[in-house]
Formats: C-alpha cells, sequence, structure tokens
C-alpha cells in the first residue's frame, strides 16, 4: 500500500534528496543521537494518518489504492452484518477494522472513492479520506511499553471466523508451530495459547512443548495450569513474542518499532533483526525500525532479505540521508578484524577516530573527554574511538566507513612514512585523496622520510619533524597538513608516547598508558590533574574534530 517515501535531503548539501521504494521489507534508521531517527518514524505514521508528509525529515509518502473492481472487493470482504437494534440505511455500511477488532459506519460510494484515491491525482480530499477511512487502520506504532502488552489476552470471538491475532494463531496450527519454534529457539521457552479459561485467549510460556491447544482434554488442562503466565516471564520475552505475533498474524500492513532492542539482551536483539527482516518478506509487510543497537542491525542484514539501511544526521544545521549498501555492511559484520574492535558500532555516532592500537585509542578518547569536561570547542562530540591492529591495519577500518558516508579519522604515528608502495597507497586511498595524486604523495613521502633518516636519529622518539630545520621543515610540514585535510592524521612529535612529555613519562610500551594516566590523574577537583592546555594533544584532536565537523570536509564519497 505505501510505494515510496522521499525524504528532504540526500547525502551531502547539493546532493539529490534521498527516494526508497519500499515494497515488502524492513527499513532500519540509523544514525547519531538527535538525527531524527524517531521523528521519521513519527513522521511515517503522520503520513498514514493524513495521506501526506509534512515534517522535517519526510518530503513525501506515495501510496497504492486500489482498483475498481479491488475497492469493490474489500468492501464486500470487510462488510458486517447489522447488530441488534441497528437500522439498514441505504448506501451505509458498517465495516470490520480486522487490525483492531472493532468496526466503522461509512458511506459506500465515498469508501470506495476513497480506497482509489492514490491513483487519482491532485486529489487532496480523497487522499484524506485515503487516510481515514483506510490508511491510519493499516499501521501498527510500537513504542516501548505497547510492545510490551502486546500479548494481553485477547477476545476469542468467532473462531470460524478469526479476526485477532491469537484466535489466527489458534486456527492456523502451521503457522502457530512456525512461531513457537522460533520464540523457542531464542528464549528456551514455548510459547502455547490458552482457550480454557471463558471467552478469553491468553498467552503461556513452558518449558515442555504444549499438547493439543485446541483441545480441553485433561492433558491440555493440566498443562496450562502448570505453564507460566505472561506476568511471570521477563519484559524482553514479552515484547520479542509479541512484536512477532504481530508480524505473523496481525492484520496491520505497516509496523513502526522505535528502539526493537529495548528490553532484550543482545543476542535476542540479534534474533529479532533476522526474524523481522525474513518475516516481513513472507508476510508481505513493511517494518520501519530506528535503532542504536548494531546486534539488531546485524540480525536484519544476515537474514537474506531485503534490508533498507537508511543513515540519518543532522550536525551544525544540515540534514543528511543515506541508504546504505548492505554489501559493504556485511564487510563490516564478517571482517573479524572488524567485528572484533565494533566497527558498526560507528553507525550510531557522528563522528569516528582510529588509531594504531589499543593504548592510542585510550589515550585521544581521555584527551577528548576532558575538553569536552571543559567546555573546550577543541572536543569532539558524539565520538566513536577505535583502534586497529597496528598501522597497516588502519585502512580496513577507515575505508569501509568512509563509503558508508561516516566521517572517520585515521590517526597514525610519523612512522607511517616508512610504508612506501602499496602500504602508503592503502593509506591514501582509504583517505580519499584523489588516485591521479598518488605518485606525486608517494615522492612527498619518499623525501620527507629522507629528510628524516638524514639526521641519524630515531625520529620516532627523538622529536619527529622537529628534528628538521628550513626547507625541510618546512616539507614535511606541508605534507601532515594536506594529509590532515582528507583525514590522515600523522603525530609530527613522532608518535603518541610523545605528546605531555612535560609529564616525563617512561617510554615502554607496556607501561606508558598506565603511567601516562596516573600522572593525568583521575580527580578533576585535584590540584594536580591535567586540564586542557594550549598547544600540544589538546591541538591535534582539536585539529582532527575540525575536518569532523568541516561540511565540506574532503575525502568523503558522496
Amino acid at each position: 500500500m505505501l510505494n515510496s517515501i522521499s525524504f528532504k535531503f540526500g547525502s551531502a548539501v547539493g546532493q539529490e534528496p534521498l527516494e526508497l521504494p519500499t515494497p515488502p521489507s524492513v527499513t532500519i534508521f540509523v544514525g547519531p543521537n538527535n538525527s531524527g531517527k524517531s521523528q521519521a518514524l513519527n513522521e511515517i505514521r503522520a503520513a498514514f494518518a493524513r495521506g501526506s508528509c509534512s515534517g522535517n525529515i519526510l518530503k513525501d509518502a506515495s501510496f497504492i489504492g486500489f482498483d475498481a473492481e479491488g475497492a469493490l472487493a474489500l468492501l464486500t470482504e470487510l462488510r458486517d452484518t447489522l447488530r441488534p437494534g441497528e437500522i439498514e440505511q441505504q448506501d451505509y455500511a458498517y465495516i470490520k477494522t480486522r487490525s483492531t477488532g472493532g468496526r466503522q459506519h461509512v458511506h459506500t460510494s465515498i469508501y470506495l472513492a476513497a480506497l482509489q484515491a492514490p491513483q487519482v491525482a491532485h486529489q487532496r480530499h480523497l487522499m484524506q479520506q485515503f487516510a481515514e477511512l483506510y490508511a491510519t487502520h493499516q499501521i501498527l506504532s510500537l513504542d516501548g511499553p505497547s510492545r510490551i502488552t502486546l500479548i494481553s489476552q485477547q477476545p476469542r470471538g468467532d473462531l470460524k471466523y478469526p479476526e485477532l491475532p491469537f484466535a489466527r494463531l489458534l486456527t492456523d496450527d502451521m503457522r502457530r508451530e512456525r512461531l513457537r519454534k522460533i520464540i523457542y529457539e531464542s528464549t528456551g521457552l514455548y510459547f502455547a495459547l490458552d482457550a480454557s479459561a471463558g471467552d478469553q485467549l491468553q498467552v503461556r510460556f513452558s518449558e515442555a512443548q504444549p499438547p493439543n491447544e485446541r483441545s480441553l482434554e485433561d492433558a491440555t488442562l493440566d498443562y496450562m495450569r502448570a505453564a507460566a503466565g505472561v506476568d511471570r516471564v521477563s519484559d524482553g520475552i514479552k515484547a520479542f513474542t509479541g512484536i512477532l505475533v504481530q508480524l505473523h498474524a496481525g492484520d496491520h500492513k505497516v509496523i513502526t518499532i522505535d528502539e526493537p532492542e529495548a528490553f532484550l539482551h543482545p543476542g535476542l536483539a540479534f534474533k529479532l533483526g533476522k526474524e523481522l527482516a525474513r518475516g516481513a518478506v513472507e508476510e508481505g509487510k513493511l517494518i520501519f525500525a530506528s535503532t542504536h543497537s548494531a546486534q539488531f542491525l546485524m540480525g536484519a542484514i544476515s537474514s537474506g532479505a531485503l534490508v533498507n539501511i537508511v543513515r540519518l544526521t543532522y550536525t551544525g544545521g544540515i540534514a543528511t540521508a543515506r541508504l546504505l549498501s548492505n554489501n559493504q555492511l556485511r564487510i563490516l559484520m564478517q571482517d573479524p578484524l572488524l567485528r572484533s574492535v565494533g566497527v558498526l558500532d560507528g553507525l550510531f555516532y557522528s563522528h569516528v577516530i582510529v588509531g594504531e592500537a589499543n593504548a592510542d585509542r585510550a589515550f585521544y578518547q581521555e584527551v577528548n573527554e576532558r575538553l569536552l569536561a571543559q567546555g573546550d570547542a577543541r572536543g569532539i562530540p558524539h565520538a566513536l574511538f577505535l583502534n586497529a591492529d597496528n598501522k597497516q591495519t588502519i585502512p580496513r577500518i577507515v575505508e569501509p566507513l568512509r563509503k558508508l558516508g561516516l566521517p572517520a579519522a585515521s590517526v597514525t604515528d610519523l612512522d607511517v612514512l616508512k610504508d612506501g608502495g602499496e602500504e602508503w597507497t592503502r593509506q591514501l586511498k582509504a583517505s580519499g585523496l584523489p588516485s591521479a595524486e598518488f605518485q606525486a604523495y608517494q615522492n612527498r613521502r619518499a623525501s620527507v622520510l629522507s629528510f628524516l633518516q638524514n639526521t641519524n636519529k630515531n625520529f620516532k622518539t627523538e622529536g619527529g619533524v622537529g628534528l628538521l630545520t628550513g626547507s625541510e621543515l618546512e616539507t614535511a610540514s606541508n605534507l601532515i597538513e594536506d594529509l590532515a585535510r582528507y583525514g590522515l592524521f600523522v603525530v609530527p612529535g613522532g608518535e603518541v608516547e610523545n605528546w605531555l612529555s612535560d609529564l616525563d613519562i617512561g617510554r615502554a610500551k607496556h607501561t606508558w598508558l598506565r603511567d601516562i594516566f596516573s600522572k593525568m590523574g583521575s580527580d578533576p577537583t585535584a590540584a594536580t590533574y591535567v586540564r586542557p592546555g594550549a598547544g600540544d594533544v589538546w591541538d591535534f584532536v582539536g585539529n582532527i574534530g575540525i575536518w569532523l565537523m568541516a561540511k565540506n570536509r574532503r575525502g568523503i564519497p558522496l
């Protein structure tokens, strides 16, 4: 019923706004906090209520209506019989809203016209009627509290013509067994429907598989007495079960879920992502979700079903919407190095900084935290710090992130200049330098390396480019500055251990981080606590932030 949604902006300033076709599938909104993920869900819900978009994120929502024959068939299918006290009126009918178990009193000709409204151009009043009479009943919106109540008891109704999800499941053995298998594999508990209590259907859970739920024999009654009611299972199991019940047995054609990972441990979030993506295609439904969970995202992508990942950002008054490639995301999921350092988490941050090793990551992150705590403009907000295995593996992390539109900065020691040939080219390629300039940068690297080696000192540990003078220093500084324009930041003093040298820390790799953190202090109220100052590593991190937050930063593919 929803044909497509279009956004008010695209992957960058000046780029075409994103337009997203919406066949049966899952669309997942990711991005930093306050980027518009939840707002996008709100605007989708509003489009179904009004028949059009009017918000900050979406520009338009295109619906697919019914032809005349299809509209009449739906009216006939949904038409309800008169109840005691009701009077038949010419051209009016009661129709069932099966998603809620309710009914509407409609003028049949208006209802038929409304169902066909999306096929009629420039008929605003008809689109409003389409939304009010039909579309708004086809969407289910789930926030945290509502998803926990999805498995509360439901009226059994007429089981010959089941309308609500539990009744549909009770009368469909194959569907119920399939759902029960998913829930058991995910939670270790069997899902069962209890039809023994009055005119209500209730959900129960047990470690034992249930007998025939459609029977009232002693075995079934004994099982239901012993099984746990919904009040005896966790909110995570309630939410997980309820969402899948609605997916596989609910009448809503569209479901929006804000933070589906809420209440779920990581393994269950992964399983929910996988089952939603697979089930949306199987059931011919549309799922829209906003998430901060890499596990939920990985589950959805691993399903093999069609998954649209839309990354939203809002920085400095500039909004972006970028459709991420499933194949590129699979690289982040499947590469052991990338998976081990949590690269996929970068999708939920505004900025990513990648250092050579864990000590680099921890030190630069602490420097940034102190800048932010001081309200220093050099601090980088909403930043994720990651570490590679060494400088040679930094490109393996940075390049796929940049291809997804994430501003990811490389931070490396000065001895990266020793890596010529393919190793150096990989650094340049990951940083997005034009390939036509690779040879020129190879030559510049070789020249600066020669200058440094001619000092006959260990330039990495004994002063970096500060060992040079005159034109040689200017040449080295120019190279470092030009690399920084593309987000490749080289430590001019040689290596990370050279920062804050006035603290007089030993250079042993295995103790340096512990020692410098001890000297920096942990109590902000202490006189010896090291606070941001002028120059040194504080400016270095500040320059990284300038590139990350620049509207016209270089090195990010459009």
